[in-house]
Protein backbone atom coordinates (compact mmCIF):
# COMPACT_ATOMS: atom_id res chain seq x y z
CA UNK A 1 0.00 0.00 0.00
CA UNK A 2 1.10 3.35 -0.56
CA UNK A 3 1.86 5.73 2.34
CA UNK A 4 -1.35 7.95 3.41
CA UNK A 5 0.80 10.71 2.55
CA UNK A 6 1.46 11.55 -1.03
CA UNK A 7 5.62 12.30 -1.85
CA UNK A 8 3.85 15.86 -3.78
CA UNK A 9 2.59 16.68 0.09
CA UNK A 10 5.93 15.34 1.97
CA UNK A 11 7.56 17.65 0.16
CA UNK A 12 5.49 20.49 1.36
CA UNK A 13 5.56 19.46 4.16
CA UNK A 14 8.91 19.36 5.26
CA UNK A 15 8.97 22.84 3.42
CA UNK A 16 6.60 24.02 5.68
CA UNK A 17 7.40 22.46 8.81
CA UNK A 18 6.02 18.85 10.36
CA UNK A 19 3.18 19.33 12.75
CA UNK A 20 0.12 16.61 13.42
CA UNK A 21 -2.67 18.87 11.61
CA UNK A 22 -0.65 19.50 8.86
CA UNK A 23 -0.35 16.02 8.09
CA UNK A 24 -3.46 15.25 8.75
CA UNK A 25 -4.85 17.71 5.98
CA UNK A 26 -2.05 16.19 3.92
CA UNK A 27 -3.07 12.45 4.17
CA UNK A 28 -6.74 13.71 3.54
CA UNK A 29 -5.80 15.49 0.23
CA UNK A 30 -3.74 12.57 -0.70
CA UNK A 31 -6.89 10.36 -0.23
CA UNK A 32 -9.11 12.60 -1.90
CA UNK A 33 -6.92 12.46 -4.87
CA UNK A 34 -6.11 8.67 -5.14
CA UNK A 35 -10.80 8.41 -5.04
CA UNK A 36 -10.48 11.16 -7.63
CA UNK A 37 -7.86 9.56 -10.00
CA UNK A 38 -9.79 5.60 -9.80
CA UNK A 39 -13.20 7.05 -10.38
CA UNK A 40 -11.33 8.82 -13.54
CA UNK A 41 -10.28 5.31 -14.23
CA UNK A 42 -13.67 3.43 -13.92
CA UNK A 43 -15.66 6.34 -15.68
CA UNK A 44 -12.69 6.47 -18.67
CA UNK A 45 -13.82 2.60 -18.90
CA UNK A 46 -17.16 3.62 -19.96
CA UNK A 47 -16.24 6.74 -22.30
CA UNK A 48 -16.70 9.43 -19.68
CA UNK A 49 -15.30 11.84 -17.35
CA UNK A 50 -16.43 12.89 -13.86
CA UNK A 51 -18.11 16.03 -15.64
CA UNK A 52 -19.47 14.51 -18.61
CA UNK A 53 -21.46 11.73 -15.66
CA UNK A 54 -22.56 14.76 -13.57
CA UNK A 55 -23.90 16.35 -16.39
CA UNK A 56 -25.45 13.54 -17.77
CA UNK A 57 -27.43 13.12 -14.16
CA UNK A 58 -28.11 16.52 -14.20
CA UNK A 59 -30.09 16.42 -17.16
CA UNK A 60 -31.22 13.46 -16.78
CA UNK A 61 -32.66 14.10 -13.24
CA UNK A 62 -34.12 17.32 -14.65
CA UNK A 63 -35.29 16.97 -18.37
CA UNK A 64 -35.48 20.29 -19.96
CA UNK A 65 -32.68 21.71 -18.61
CA UNK A 66 -30.69 24.92 -20.15
CA UNK A 67 -27.05 25.17 -20.51
CA UNK A 68 -27.06 28.10 -18.36
CA UNK A 69 -29.14 26.61 -15.24
CA UNK A 70 -26.37 23.52 -15.85
CA UNK A 71 -24.12 24.92 -15.16
CA UNK A 72 -25.66 26.73 -11.66
CA UNK A 73 -26.14 23.35 -10.99
CA UNK A 74 -22.98 21.90 -11.47
CA UNK A 75 -21.16 25.00 -9.74
CA UNK A 76 -19.06 25.31 -13.29
CA UNK A 77 -18.60 27.81 -15.86
CA UNK A 78 -20.91 28.43 -19.23
CA UNK A 79 -17.78 27.42 -21.27
CA UNK A 80 -17.07 24.48 -19.32
CA UNK A 81 -20.82 22.92 -19.91
CA UNK A 82 -20.65 24.41 -23.55
CA UNK A 83 -17.84 21.47 -23.50
CA UNK A 84 -19.33 19.02 -21.72
CA UNK A 85 -22.35 19.36 -23.68
CA UNK A 86 -20.68 19.27 -27.39
CA UNK A 87 -18.55 16.09 -26.24
CA UNK A 88 -21.93 14.44 -25.07
CA UNK A 89 -23.89 15.37 -27.84
CA UNK A 90 -21.54 14.09 -30.22
CA UNK A 91 -21.74 11.32 -28.40
CA UNK A 92 -24.96 10.46 -28.99
CA UNK A 93 -25.93 10.96 -25.23
CA UNK A 94 -27.91 14.33 -25.27
CA UNK A 95 -29.73 16.18 -27.11
CA UNK A 96 -30.73 19.71 -27.75
CA UNK A 97 -33.79 21.21 -28.96
CA UNK A 98 -35.12 25.09 -29.63
CA UNK A 99 -36.36 26.38 -26.08
CA UNK A 100 -40.12 27.45 -26.27
CA UNK A 101 -40.07 30.85 -25.03
CA UNK A 102 -36.39 31.78 -25.47
CA UNK A 103 -34.70 31.86 -29.02
CA UNK A 104 -31.47 32.35 -27.64
CA UNK A 105 -31.04 29.36 -25.73
CA UNK A 106 -32.35 25.28 -25.95
CA UNK A 107 -32.90 22.97 -23.87
CA UNK A 108 -31.55 19.55 -22.69
CA UNK A 109 -32.59 15.90 -22.60
CA UNK A 110 -30.60 12.77 -22.32
CA UNK A 111 -30.98 9.72 -25.08
CA UNK A 112 -31.98 6.23 -24.69
CA UNK A 113 -28.45 5.89 -25.19
CA UNK A 114 -27.45 8.03 -21.81
CA UNK A 115 -29.89 6.52 -19.95
CA UNK A 116 -28.79 2.65 -20.79
CA UNK A 117 -25.62 4.17 -19.64
CA UNK A 118 -26.25 5.61 -16.32
CA UNK A 119 -28.61 2.38 -15.77
CA UNK A 120 -25.20 0.38 -16.72
CA UNK A 121 -23.30 2.42 -14.31
CA UNK A 122 -25.46 2.79 -11.10
CA UNK A 123 -24.84 -0.74 -9.87
CA UNK A 124 -20.99 -0.69 -10.84
CA UNK A 125 -20.82 2.75 -9.22
CA UNK A 126 -22.37 1.64 -5.98
CA UNK A 127 -20.53 -1.65 -5.86
CA UNK A 128 -17.23 0.89 -6.56
CA UNK A 129 -17.92 3.30 -3.65
CA UNK A 130 -19.07 0.50 -1.33
CA UNK A 131 -15.50 -1.06 -1.80
CA UNK A 132 -13.77 1.95 -0.64
CA UNK A 133 -16.29 1.95 2.18
CA UNK A 134 -15.47 -1.59 3.34
CA UNK A 135 -14.11 -2.09 7.00
CA UNK A 136 -14.95 0.98 7.91
CA UNK A 137 -17.91 0.99 10.32
CA UNK A 138 -21.26 2.92 10.78
CA UNK A 139 -19.72 5.06 14.07
CA UNK A 140 -16.37 5.78 12.45
CA UNK A 141 -18.73 7.04 9.09
CA UNK A 142 -20.36 9.53 11.29
CA UNK A 143 -17.17 10.71 13.03
CA UNK A 144 -15.86 10.90 9.51
CA UNK A 145 -18.58 13.02 8.34
CA UNK A 146 -18.45 15.56 11.27
CA UNK A 147 -14.92 15.68 10.82
CA UNK A 148 -15.77 16.23 6.89
CA UNK A 149 -18.16 19.16 7.38
CA UNK A 150 -15.83 20.74 10.34
CA UNK A 151 -12.79 21.01 7.61
CA UNK A 152 -15.64 21.75 4.55
CA UNK A 153 -16.64 25.08 7.09
CA UNK A 154 -13.23 25.59 7.99
CA UNK A 155 -12.43 26.11 4.12
CA UNK A 156 -15.90 28.13 3.26
CA UNK A 157 -14.68 30.61 6.39
CA UNK A 158 -11.05 30.78 5.33
CA UNK A 159 -12.07 31.40 1.68
CA UNK A 160 -14.49 34.36 2.46
CA UNK A 161 -11.69 36.24 5.07
CA UNK A 162 -9.18 35.62 1.99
Amino acid sequence: MKNVVGIKQELLLSRIGEDATARWVMALLTTARRIDAACAELLTQHDLSEGRLAALLAISAEPGLTPRALSDRLEVTSATVTGLLDRLDRDALISRRPHSTDRRTHTLATTAKAEALLSTLAPIYRDWLHTLGAGVGPSERDSAARVFASVQHNLHAGSRNE
